[in-house]
């Protein structure tokens, strides 16, 4: 009887006593938090990415526009030049693939995709057309998630890679060709 009454004060002590209940909670907690933080600094990462692309993409189509570009000697380094004054900012721009095209309309713009599954380009071309003329310029990048398991909630490409795309479509300016 006196060990059944030693084991049930064992026990109401061990009950009462709260020293390392924080810990504890830390412990369960805190991946979880870390994850949300780390998820949410990755996305804005993501999203200031995008949003400089978009920019920059903007500014370089405006030279094909205009006819500045088809002054070029080589074009589409010119192009990439420009492209990637500003996006070696925030990231690599020799991942970065660019595609160029030309339609003869904007309702038969009908284009195949210029970056495979594995996110490699794949039948990119660069075409930056004459006066008049109607271009589509696309630009992606492939982006490596650094966050353990933000993978799974966005459309990944490969392991652990998304790709971020970028575009604009135009009619070219009534320019003249270069002399």
């Amino acid at each position: 009887m006196a060990c059944l009454v030693s084991i049930r004060k064992a026990l109401h002590r061990f009950r009462k006593h709260e020293r390392g209940a924080i810990a504890v909670e830390f412990v369960l907690v805190a991946p979880i938090f870390f994850f949300l933080i780390f998820a949410i600094l990755e996305t804005a990462i993501l999203y200031t990415i995008a949003t400089v692309m978009e920019g920059e993409v903007a500014l370089a189509a405006r030279t094909i526009r205009t006819g500045q570009l088809q002054q070029e000697a080589d074009p589409e380094t010119a192009f990439r030049q420009i492209l990637c004054s500003n996006l070696d900012n925030v990231l690599n721009c020799d991942n970065v693939i660019i595609d160029v095209r030309t339609f003869d309309d904007f309702g038969e713009m009908e284009f195949e995709d210029f970056v495979d599954d594995e996110g490699e380009a794949s039948g990119n071309l660069f075409q930056a057309g004459t006066a008049d003329d109607i271009v589509l310029v696309r630009i992606a990048y492939v982006y490596n998630i650094v966050t353990p398991y933000l993978a799974e909630i966005l459309p990944p490409v490969g392991n652990d890679t998304v790709i971020l795309y970028s575009g604009a479509a135009f009619k070219n300016e009534p320019f003249q060709n270069a002399i």
